[in-house]
């Protein structure tokens, strides 16, 4: 029995036969103009990919990795595949070529698709070689540059909920890459939530970052502005190449990550430039600081609201805070209390559990924490992923079987608050656990960021947990002078004493970072960095 679903190819389909010569994208391309497909056209493409799709072998259920550059042909692709009901495979193509061949034998494709270097790589390191029967090259424009021999007949019947739809691996910023299969319910809950979020509207131009947004956003009759982005380095994007997309594309809506929304209002306000078109934009992958949200504020028009959203692979959408939220609860993280995550959107429940680093099999209330006390995020909900591929140990390690509802655990901690909302303390694996207690580093790095001079600290542990020494690495704004640096240095050193008794602060020149994810430093190479330091020092 099929169950009535959000189709996300049905709906491109609808708004091709209603709106055909409407903008359904627009894509940047480097040193040559902008790109814009209607609907007519994406229509178009995503007949002729699944023609040759189908013809080299790809048949319904078969799983099919993506190996394809942001553009045109990546969503074209991604769409065809949903058309003939196979299972899209989502790798992050800036993983690097160890953690994608890792990432392939979990997945065990069927198919593999991808530009010719994708297939150099694939045969030169035997990636899934057990597994692909079915190869596809996508050389510059061939898919698309003549008409299938065979035409394309789409099958009547449409997916049924409990079908596998695509896997997503995640960012792998956290620990090594797993993958998440989503069924075709799960998308039919992430899409119910995002339309909660504002932003994708039918007739509005959205500027995206993160990929599937883009792919999702043409079905739900938003044109997506599909960005050049170095997938190695997105730290490096170009913020005046932003500024033109979105100018030039009329952007409504905007999605980035925090540091990369970070790198885009610095140099609007270096240059007194103001996005006038866009009206919201959203925010995720990390939580977002209010310096930057005041950044960002700054070069948008005044009606025009941010929002962070909080979530993960594994459940994509979980909570939200507005501005207005954000504002309100400033003074708060600057006191210690964490950073505000916003209200769970409807759908989800969100239960904060007792800290633990081992399995639980199955839920009891008794794990709950009372209100106001740090544990453990969980969430359940319509968009709750399947348990990890492959990865067996990892999936007991981040799901409750609540009698028969999966329960995730984000790995995150926090606190609800009276009023429903989440507050974010930290990542659970980077708490500092000393003899007097734990430390978590959202409560205390953003009352040291607060301080002149300061662009960002972490604190992270020297020794074995139950006796870690809390460390306070602190990075200057650019441009500091040594006399400067030493005086802020005793600045933060007589604030950090206060705060747990944090005894130990080291000034640093450039925190590691993930070059992929450049809100997220890398603090077991920090930690490491500090323990040598000490050592040297004590000697």
């Amino acid at each position: 029995m099929t169950t009535p679903l959000f189709d996300v190819v049905a709906m491109t389909e609808h708004w091709a036969r209603a709106h055909p010569g409407t903008a359904a994208c627009h894509v940047d391309r480097r040193r040559r103009r902008p790109e814009t497909l209607t609907y007519a056209r994406l229509d178009e493409l995503i007949t002729r990919a699944a023609a040759r799709l189908s013809r080299a072998g790809v048949t319904p259920g078969t799983r099919a990795a993506v190996m394809i550059p942001p553009g045109r042909e990546l969503v074209a692709v991604v769409l065809a595949l949903l058309r003939l009901r196979a299972v899209p495979v989502l790798i992050d193509p800036g993983l690097g070529v160890r953690a994608i061949g890792a990432c392939l034998a979990e997945a065990a494709p069927g198919a593999f698709i991808g530009v010719p270097r994708a297939h150099l790589a694939r045969a030169m390191l035997g990636w899934a070689a057990d597994s692909v029967h079915t190869t596809v090259t996508l050389a510059t424009r061939t898919l698309w540059l003549t008409r299938p021999r065979t035409p394309y007949v789409q099958a009547a019947a449409g997916p049924d909920a409990d079908d596998l739809a695509l896997i997503a691996f995640t960012s792998g910023s956290t620990g090594p890459p797993k993958g998440v299969p989503y069924r075709h319910r799960h998308l039919t809950g992430q899409t119910g939530l995002l339309a909660q979020l504002g932003a994708l509207e039918p007739g509005a131009t959205v500027y995206s970052t993160f990929l599937p947004f883009a792919v999702a956003a043409p079905s739900m009759g938003c044109a997506a502005v599909i960005p050049r982005l170095d997938l190695r380095r997105p730290d490096r994007t170009d913020p005046a190449a932003m500024v033109r997309s979105i100018t030039t594309n009329g952007v409504r809506g905007l999605f980035a990550a925090p540091a990369l929304l970070d790198r885009l209002a610095r140099h609007c306000l270096r240059h007194g430039q103001v996005l006038d078109g866009v009206e919201i934009v959203l925010t995720a992958g990390a939580p977002l600081p209010y310096p930057v949200l005041d950044r960002a504020r700054r070069c948008l028009p005044a009606h025009a609201d941010v929002r962070s959203v909080y979530g993960a692979t594994e459940c994509l959408l979980v909570s939200m805070a507005d501005a207005a939220e954000l504002t309100a609860t400033a003074p708060a993280t600057a006191r210690g209390a964490g950073t505000c995550l916003g209200s769970v959107l409807p759908g989800n429940v969100v239960r904060v559990i007792r800290v633990t680093d081992e399995p639980i099999p199955h839920w009891s209330d008794d794990l709950m924490v009372p209100p106001g006390t740090v544990g453990e995020i969980t969430v359940a909900g319509p968009a709750v992923g399947d348990p990890y591929l492959a990865r067996p140990h990892e999936s007991a390690l981040a799901r409750i079987d609540d009698h028969g509802e999966p329960v995730h655990r984000m790995g995150d901690l926090g606190w609800q608050d009276e009023q429903g909302r989440l507050w974010f303390a930290g990542r659970k694996s980077e708490r500092v656990r000393t003899a007097g207690g734990d430390l978590y580093t959202d409560q205390v790095e953003p009352i040291i960021d607060a301080l002149p001079g300061v662009r960002r600290s972490a604190l992270v542990a020297v020794g074995p947990p139950g006796g870690q020494r809390p460390v306070l690495c602190v990075e200057c704004e650019p441009g500091t002078s040594r006399r400067e640096r030493r005086d802020l240095v005793e600045r933060v050193r007589a604030r950090a004493i206060t705060l747990g008794g944090i005894a130990e602060v080291l000034p640093h020149r450039g925190f590691p970072m993930d070059v992929r994810h450049a809100s997220k430093i890398r603090r077991p190479l920090l930690a490491d960095w500090a323990a040598r330091r000490l050592g040297r020092e004590e000697r």
